[in-house]
């Protein structure tokens, strides 16, 4: 009987654990077997499975609250990501069910209305981890910014899809970026290829220039230089976006000891839990990643009902991100002041520099920006950098366009006490954020472009000066 009871734990165990090393053809193609819509029944993995439910004379699916599609059959294959080609009038939640091993799970998804057939695709749950569905269950959908709604379902296709390394990178002869897939994506890995930027360390301080070794007349101790401070989710460079705090169906969580209002942030939450990745696409020179981000002051079970989107696109010396956020909460609108990015580097750049009208300003004082009352410097503009400590010294720069100028928060956190001879990796970290007071608005896209370069200050600013061009 022991031996009975131990084959059984064993079998219930494997079942229950991510099963990605068993043998699967990789599928490479995602596009999504289609067919027009039909009376009561629509597409799964090219065949037809009939449904019950309420349609329109050219079988639209009507949706007056939730409608849940069963399906209920295992012939498909294994999957970690879907597809769904759909069009639709209104905003709407979904929830996908199926079974991973034992454990019957169901997850939501969220779909834009379109009057064309649009493609939405997305991993599973812990995809990243290897899990994968056995079978699918059901499919739901529920109308949220109406009472009443119609969707079309042209078709629904499962893959088994390749997991890429948890760290993306591209790169160009001048720049080496990356994403981070365990932090929703956002940009934590920056590196100028054409600079000779090096780390030194001199009676005990760390430095970060070009020709480092030569500038201090010490050895380099670090030739690989990441640029984004990557301590912890808070860090990087990445999308954050605030909302209400008042809302009677939003509960607040407390962060640093005050009571924390809607925050979707790319990278997770304060407790160092990452978002969850939707998709991503890698290209040459480009990064497509889509991520469904946590609430920063709440636990890991409190995903946001939002999506973040980021092109990331090298172009010569210069990064190209293009973002996109959408919220379906339904929360009240508000207006909140908002960092479009937040923006973290390393802190041994600690040397602010801004334009305002034609003039260079430095400020080269900078401590952590709550203790100096949150400064902003105005940029005529529109780009702001962190250098080293000479005139001539390397830094890094963000641009964000603007007809006007652009304001920017800036500080430094612990300024001057970075050891690490990994200075992406400390804590002490160099801070910019361009703020604005914006509208925070459900079921409303909202897109913006940053783009970030490396150089000298004379350099930074030709660069950017092309975008204008």
């Amino acid at each position: 009987m022991k031996i009975i009871s131990t084959i059984l734990a064993f079998i219930l165990g494997f079942f229950t654990y991510p099963i990605s090393f068993l043998p699967f053809v990789q599928d490479t193609d995602f596009d999504i077997k289609l067919s027009e819509p039909v009376d009561k029944s629509f597409y799964v993995e090219g065949t037809d499975v009939s449904f019950d439910a309420e349609t329109t004379d050219d079988y639209g699916i009507i949706l007056n609250n939730t409608v849940t599609l069963e399906i209920n059959k295992n012939e498909y294959p294994w999957f970690n990501y879907y597809g769904i080609a759909y069009s639709a009038d209104a905003y709407i939640k979904g929830e996908i069910c199926y079974r991973a091993g034992v454990k019957k799970v169901t997850e939501e998804f969220f779909l834009e209305p379109s009057e064309d057939v649009t493609q939405f695709h997305s991993f599973i749950n812990n995809a990243l981890k290897g899990t994968k569905a056995i079978t699918l269950i059901s499919l739901s959908f529920t109308p949220l910014n109406a009472e009443n709604a119609t969707i079309y379902i042209h078709g629904i296709s499962l893959f088994n899809r390749n997991i890429p390394d948890k760290q993306i990178y591209i790169e160009n002869d001048s720049l080496k970026i990356g994403v981070d897939l365990l932090w929703g994506g956002a940009l934590s890995y920056f590196e100028d290829l054409d600079s000779n930027v090096q780390v030194v360390e001199v009676d005990g301080n760390i430095y970060v220039d070009s020709n480092a070794a030569e500038r201090y007349n010490t050895k380099s101790v670090n030739d690989n230089v990441n640029l984004i401070n990557r301590n912890d989710t808070g860090r990087l460079v990445q999308q954050s976006y605030y909302g209400t705090v008042d809302d009677e169906n939003y509960q607040p969580a407390v962060y640093m000891d005050n009571t924390w209002h809607y925050n979707p942030v790319q990278g997770g939450n304060q407790y160092n839990d990452n978002s969850k990745i939707v998709d991503v696409k890698i290209e040459e020179n480009l990064i497509y990643i889509k991520c469904q981000p946590l609430d920063w002051a709440k636990e890991k079970e409190h995903i946001t009902p939002s999506y973040m989107e980021a092109y990331y696109t090298i172009d010569g010396k210069m990064l190209d991100v293009s973002c996109r956020f959408v919220d379906f909460s339904g929360y009240e609108e508000t207006v909140r002041t908002q960092e479009l990015p937040a923006f973290y580097c390393v802190e041994p750049l600690n040397n602010f520099v801004y334009c305002d009208n034609g003039e260079l300003k430095y400020v080269n004082n900078l401590i952590f920006w709550p203790d100096a009352g949150y400064p902003n410097y105005v940029s005529t503009e529109n780009w702001a950098a962190f250098t080293g400590e000479s005139e001539d010294s390397f830094g890094i720069g963000l641009y964000v366009p603007d007809e006007g100028a652009t304001s920017f928060l800036t500080g430094v956190y612990a300024r001057g006490e970075t050891t690490n001879h990994s200075p992406a990796d400390d804590s002490p970290t160099s801070y910019i954020a361009v703020v604005k007071d914006m509208v925070f608005k459900s079921y409303t896209p909202f897109e913006y472009d940053f783009y970030i370069t490396t150089g000298d200050v004379t350099e930074i600013r030709n660069t950017f000066n092309t975008i204008k061009q």
